[in-house]
C-alpha cells in the first residue's frame, strides 16, 4: 500500500498550470532548467515545482534522487533568481518527492536569470512577453532611466565606458561555461557600439538614446550638459570633525568609466587600514572595508536613487566608517525594517544592464550581502537611515569581536555557506547578547541542532549562547561557563561544572570569580566550602593563590550532559 503524506496528496490532486509544474526528473540534474521554471512561476504570481512525480494524470510518484543537499541547492537558486524559495522533501514508499515553492516576483521587477526573464506558454518556456513585462513594470510606476534623453547621441557617450561594459558582459557569459553562453560571448564581443546599445534596449528603434545610457556611459561633457546631478562625490576625512575634506573627488561621467577608480580610492592603504587577529598559529589581516560590501552599496545607490532630484550621490569616508548618501527615499513598499526581504529598483533599465554584466547578484540581493559581510567580519551591523528625499547607509569598519572571528574559523566556511542572512543575524544577536526579534526566533532551532548555539533553561527564561565550540576556539572557558547560567540557585553547580572542565589542574579563585561575576570572593569561597563538605571539590592550596579542583572527572560531566 502506497503511503502519501496528506500535504503531498493535496499537491498531487492540484491542476498543473501556471502555478504548478510537475516533473519526473528521477536523475536529471537540470539546474538551469529548474532556474527557468522558477522564473516563469515567479513572473506569473508564484507556485510550486514538484519533482519525482509523473506530469500526466493520474499523478504517479516515481521518486527523484537529485540534489540530496537541498540547503546548498536552495541557496544557489535563491542567489540566481533573487527570491527566497522554500524546499520540502516527502519520503514515500515509491520514492522521494521534492516540492519547491516559488514566491511571486519582486515588486515591479520580473524574475530573470542571466539577463533573461521567462514565462510559460502552454507546455513550453518562452521569453517573457512585452505585455506581461509591462504589467509587472507598472506595479512600481515610472522608470525614468528608460525614458528618452532628448538631444543625446552616440557621440556623447564614452567609448571606453562602453568597452568596459562589453568586457564585463562577455566575461559574465563565459563564466557560465555553457555552449550557448560561449556563442553569445563571441557575438557580443564583435558588436559595434550602436548594436551593443540596441541589444540592451538603451537605443530605441527610432535612434533615440534613453537616460540610462547617459548614466552608464556618458562623457563628462554630456553628463554636465544633460544631467549634472548624475555624479558621485567622494570625500575622505581623517577625523569626524566638520570642515574641508582631506581628499575629495567628483566623478561626473558614466558609471562604467569610474566605478573601478572609486574602489581604488577607498582601498588606498592609508584610508583602508588592515586589522590583525590571531587564527590558530597564524595572524590574519582584515580590511576595515572589504570590496564586496562597498561595491554592493555603490550599486544600490546608482540603481535606486531618484535622478529627478537635483542632489548627487555622496560617499563620506573616514578610517572607521563609510557612509553612502543617495537622493530619493525608499519606495512605498519598502521600509528600513524590510530592506533584507524586499527589493524594488526605482530604475529598472539600469538594473537590467547590471544584470547582463553579472552585477545583478550584487544589485538584486546587495543589502543581504552587505549585512552578511558585516556579521562574518564581527563588525557592527550596517546602519540604514531613510527620509522622504534621501537614503543613507553607513558601513562600520572596526572589528568589534576578534574572538567571534576565531569562532567562525572553527565552524568553517563550507558550513557557513549553508546559512542565509537571517541565520547569520541570529548568530550576531547571540554574540552581542541582545534579544532576538520575533521573526528570527524560529531560526534558532536549526543553529542549536547544528551545534553552533546552545539553549539554556526553559520556558520564558530560556536563553541562547554560543556553543562550547566558541569557548574552545577562543580559550575562554570561564566566560563560557558564566554565560551558561547566572541563577543564584545554580551557583554551586556552575562552579562544579567549571572545575570538572579544568580537570586535574584545577582553577584558581580569581578564575572562578569570572564564572560568577556578580558574587563576591567571600560568597564564592562559601560555595566552595559547601562543595568540599559534600565531597565534590577540594582545595589544592590555600592562601592568596588558592586553587580548587573537582573530585569528579570531566568525563563524568560529559556523561551527565
Amino acid at each position: 500500500m502506497i503511503t502519501i503524506p496528506p500535504k503531498l496528496q493535496m499537491i498531487l490532486d492540484g491542476i498543473e498550470g501556471e502555478h504548478c509544474e510537475f516533473k519526473e526528473w528521477k536523475t536529471k540534474d537540470d539546474f538551469d532548467g529548474l532556474t527557468k521554471y522558477a522564473c516563469a512561476l515567479a513572473n506569473e504570481g508564484g507556485g510550486k515545482i514538484v519533482l519525482g512525480v509523473a506530469d500526466q494524470r493520474p499523478r504517479r510518484i516515481v521518486g527523484t534522487q537529485i540534489w540530496p543537499q537541498i540547503e546548498v541547492t536552495r541557496k544557489s537558486l535563491n542567489q540566481r533568481i533573487h527570491l527566497t524559495t522554500h524546499w520540502e522533501e516527502f519520503p514515500t514508499s515509491e520514492g522521494r518527492v521534492l516540492v519547491i515553492t516559488v514566491p511571486r516576483h519582486a515588486y515591479g521587477l520580473p524574475a530573470s536569470w542571466d539577463g533573461r526573464a521567462w514565462m510559460r506558454e502552454n507546455d513550453s518556456l518562452v521569453p517573457l512577453s512585452e505585455s506581461r513585462r509591462k504589467v509587472i513594470w507598472e506595479e512600481i510606476g515610472r522608470d525614468y532611466s528608460a525614458e528618452p534623453c532628448s538631444g543625446l547621441t552616440i557621440s556623447d557617450l564614452n567609448p571606453a565606458a562602453l568597452d568596459a561594459f562589453r568586457r564585463a558582459w562577455v566575461n559574465s557569459l563565459r563564466a557560465r561555461r555553457e555552449e550557448s553562453g560561449q556563442r553569445d560571448a563571441e557575438r557580443i564581443d564583435g558588436l559595434s557600439h550602436e548594436q551593443l546599445l540596441r541589444d540592451t534596449e538603451l537605443l530605441l528603434a527610432d535612434g533615440t538614446l534613453v537616460t540610462a545610457s547617459l548614466i552608464l556611459f556618458g562623457s563628462r561633457q554630456a553628463v554636465r550638459k544633460y544631467m549634472a546631478q548624475a555624479e558621485l562625490v567622494y570625500e575622505y576625512r581623517n577625523t569626524p570633525a566638520s570642515g574641508p575634506a582631506d581628499w575629495r573627488l567628483e566623478f561626473q561621467e558614466g558609471f562604467f568609466a569610474w566605478h573601478d577608480l572609486l574602489w581604488q580610492q577607498v582601498n588606498e592603504p592609508s584610508r583602508n587600514p588592515r586589522q590583525s587577529f590571531q587564527s590558530g598559529l597564524f595572524v590574519r589581516q582584515l580590511p576595515s572595508f572589504a570590496e564586496r560590501p562597498v561595491r554592493e552599496a555603490l550599486l544600490n545607490a546608482v540603481c535606486h536613487r531618484d535622478y529627478l532630484l537635483g542632489n548627487s550621490i555622496f560617499i563620506r569616508h573616514s578610517p572607521t566608517t563609510l557612509t553612502i548618501e543617495s537622493p530619493g527615499g525608499l519606495l512605498p513598499q519598502v521600509t528600513v525594517e524590510t530592506l533584507l526581504d524586499r527589493q524594488a529598483p526605482r530604475n529598472r533599465r539600469l538594473a537590467e544592464v547590471f544584470q547582463r554584466c553579472g552585477m545583478v547578484e550584487r544589485s538584486g540581493q546587495g543589502m543581504n550581502l552587505i549585512f552578511e559581510d558585516a556579521i562574518t567580519s564581527a563588525k557592527q551591523l550596517p546602519t540604514p537611515d531613510a527620509s522622504p528625499y534621501q537614503f543613507k547607509l553607513t558601513l562600520h569598519g572596526v572589528v568589534q569581536d576578534p574572538a567571534f572571528l576565531a569562532y567562525l574559523e572553527r565552524v568553517g566556511q563550507e558550513k557557513m555557506r549553508l546559512y542565509d542572512t537571517a541565520h547569520l543575524l541570529v548568530l550576531d544577536s547571540v554574540r552581542r547578547d541582545v534579544a532576538l526579534p520575533e521573526g528570527l526566533k524560529p531560526l534558532a532551532d536549526r543553529l542549536v541542532t547544528d551545534g553552533l548555539l546552545e539553549r539554556i533553561s526553559r520556558g520564558r527564561g530560556a536563553r541562547l549562547i554560543l556553543s562550547r565550540t566558541f569557548s574552545q576556539a577562543i580559550g575562554e572557558s570561564a566566560t563560557y561557563t558564566r554565560r551558561k547560567g547566572l541563577d543564584q540557585d545554580e551557583c554551586k553547580l556552575l562552579l562544579l561544572k567549571h572545575l570538572q572542565l579544568k580537570g586535574e589542574q584545577g582553577a584558581p579563585l580569581a578564575e572562578l570569580a569570572q564564572v560568577l561575576p556578580s558574587k563576591s570572593k567571600r560568597q564564592i569561597q562559601h560555595f566552595l566550602r559547601l562543595l568540599a563538605e559534600e565531597g565534590k571539590a577540594n582545595a589544592l592550596r590555600l592562601g592568596p593563590g588558592a586553587a580548587w579542583k573537582s573530585m569528579a572527572s570531566a568525563s563524568s560531566l560529559s556523561a551527565d550532559e
